[in-house]
């Protein structure tokens, strides 16, 4: 099997361009980039997490919802579909439906800084400030760079709205 450290390599540089095409704003090249990945690999769970990340920077809501859903069945136990799933709901215009989901979500695993954060968007979106300030205490408490998810919730425009 000489093939084979050919084929990962190939594969790992697949990989690592479609998340440079990511990382550079260009969610079309990151997609057509992960279009070169055998078919085998499309429903990994890794390409579908970053596929569901270049439809959110895309911000193709209605793809994100169909993937993240389904992915999240496919995948109970991570909660990046669920949280991607919630938000495209929300960008929709369904935060009631984006908050029932996370909440029931995150009861089955380990909550992360994401479902926390978007908890706090989706609370105090449907006018529950008090859990809202708990769930972005907790978000800032989970982040790696609490200053940095502060500057982010100051600039978060589900925090400005009424």
């Amino acid at each position: 099997m000489r093939d084979t450290p050919a084929v990962h390599s190939s594969v790992a540089g697949i990989l690592r361009r479609s998340h440079g095409w990511l990382e550079l704003g260009c969610p079309t090249e990151a997609y057509e980039e992960l279009e070169r990945l055998p078919d085998s690999l499309h429903t990994t769970r890794e390409v579908l997490k970053l596929k569901c990340n270049i439809l959110a920077t895309a911000r193709n809501w209605r793809e994100l919802r169909v993937l993240s859903s389904t992915s999240a069945m496919y995948f109970p136990n991570e909660p990046a579909f669920a949280e991607d799933w919630a938000w495209a709901e929300h960008k929709e215009g369904k935060t009631k439906e984006a908050y029932s989901i996370l909440v029931h979500a995150a009861e089955k695993y380990e909550k992360t800084w994401r479902t926390a954060y978007f908890l706090a968007c989706f609370s105090y979106a449907i006018k529950r400030v008090r859990e809202a300030t708990e769930w972005l205490s907790l978000a800032l408490l989970l982040h790696g760079s609490p200053a940095q998810l502060r500057l982010r919730a100051l600039r978060e425009e589900d925090f400005c709205a009424s």
